[in-house]
């Protein structure tokens, strides 16, 4: 499973920790040692590494670092494309697992000269590393990208983008939406009366019988419950708290209504199991558990989320980045090129793009495929769920969101606190440390 890298977006601030994979961070050079690196394939001019050659001038190619905590079928998958890349362009992509929680491995190595050119994660770091200054995070690749950036959704490269700078390129988005198991459900619910009338049937928790799985503790996981009245746990585009609005508190309401059906510890690994062992009808996760499930339910279906009272829930939506790091900032032009010139190969190749939503659960993000019809019905689900949704802010101020909002969601679940008054502190406390 890699739930647990989908944890970062819950995970802001350190509020949850994050299980890195095994391996050790790479000494090797820091990617300047070839020529200009401009032999990519994707036809431009060659000012990113792009040119469409073959690699073969001279020798003028570059070699860059890149940084993923994958899955281990997302990383073959990803060791697969980059041997393409190489052989096509004649760069050199030096794929390094971090050896530990990637935000905690970039505060260390960035400000040692010993980071990464590239990695990849999801968008909600962009605000967050973008205003770092002593030492610079991120790198502004505006003049180095050739690619234009309605080749993806609008989402996808606002995402990519924080005061007018270019940080990064986007290859697919995820969010949560409803697993039904179809032994259980004859018809998945449009409402949420439906799903609450199908929950009730089956949940039986003296005898291990459940009507939901869902980590309803997790502010990211619950986010489409809490905004589904139009209100924002966080106000970006104001810069202004409203988890204490009272649009939020009525979708906390909604939350407390399914929040009753799901097993008592609301940790993630306990909810999973129970749908994953055919337990209960219902699971609300991500993208991520898509092949996991498939393996474990026979008949398994995904669907939007139901409507509450006409609204659809507005999850929080994150999107994958391959992200420019300041390493690059120091660097030759073959390795910018080497870096940029991956990024802008894998994002806007329709057949990586196609192929990871078939085989990974990928949302894509690439306009040319998002609208050719040809994506799974269970992509398809997940995509338009992102419609419905919201981008997570990238502003740095929500840093100081998530463990507020953690809080306040256990003290409701544990009925320790008043749903309301709960989020009136939370709300107090945000505004207290921004």
């Amino acid at each position: 499973m890699n739930e647990k890298r989908r944890t970062l977006l819950k995970a802001m601030g350190g509020t949850t920790a994050l299980a890195g994979l095994a391996g050790c961070i790479s000494t090797g050079g820091d990617g300047g040692d070839g020529g200009d690196g401009s032999d990519g394939s994707d036809g431009s001019d060659g000012s990113d590494g792009s040119d469409g050659s073959d690699g073969s001038d001279g020798g003028n190619t570059g070699s860059a670092r890149l940084w993923t905590d994958l899955s281990d079928a997302e990383d073959e998958a990803m060791t697969g494309y980059i041997d393409q890349y190489e052989s096509e362009t004649g760069n050199t992509i030096n794929k390094e697992a971090p050896g530990g929680e990637l935000d905690q491995q970039l505060e260390t190595a960035i400000p040692a000269g010993d980071g990464p050119d590239s990695w990849i994660w999801a968008h909600d770091w962009v605000g967050r590393f973008a205003v770092r200054e002593d030492p610079p995070f991120l790198y502004d690749a505006s003049d180095d990208v050739d690619v234009s950036l309605d080749s993806y959704t609008q989402a996808a490269r606002e995402a990519a983008q924080f005061n007018d700078g270019l940080y990064g390129l986007p290859f697919a988005s995820e969010t949560v939406t409803l697993f039904y198991n179809e032994d259980m459900v004859d018809e998945p619910p449009e409402t949420l009366e439906e799903m609450v009338s199908i929950m009730e049937e089956h949940h039986d928790p003296e005898n291990g019988q459940y009507g939901l799985s869902y980590p309803v503790t997790d502010p990211y996981f619950v986010s489409g419950f809490i905004q589904a009245y139009g209100g924002n746990i966080f106000d970006e585009q104001n810069l202004e708290v409203g988890v204490d609005s009272d649009a939020c508190k009525r979708g906390m309401d909604a939350l407390e209504t399914v929040s009753q059906y799901v097993p008592a510890d609301p940790g993630y690994e306990s909810q999973i199991v129970a749908f994953a062992d055919g337990l209960a009808p219902f699971a609300i996760n991500g993208p991520w558990e898509l092949g996991n499930l498939q393996d474990s339910i026979e008949n398994l279906g995904v669907t939007t989320l139901p409507t509450i009272d006409g609204n659809h829930p507005r999850t929080y939506s994150g999107i994958q980045l391959f992200y420019f790091s300041s390493m690059l900032a120091d660097a030759d032009q073959p390795s910018v090129d080497a870096a940029t010139g991956l990024a802008e190969w894998y994002t806007t190749n329709e057949e990586i793009i196609q192929t990871n939503a078939a085989e990974q659960g990928y949302i894509p993000v690439l306009a040319d495929v998002v609208g050719n019809g040809d994506l799974s019905s269970e992509v398809q689900a997940f995509a338009q769920q992102v419609d419905h949704g919201v981008p997570i802010p990238t502003h740095p101020d929500m840093d100081s969101v998530w463990t507020p909002v953690t809080e306040a969601l256990e003290r409701v679940f544990n009925d320790e606190q008043d749903s309301d008054a709960a989020l009136d502190q939370a709300a107090s406390e945000i505004r207290e440390a921004l």
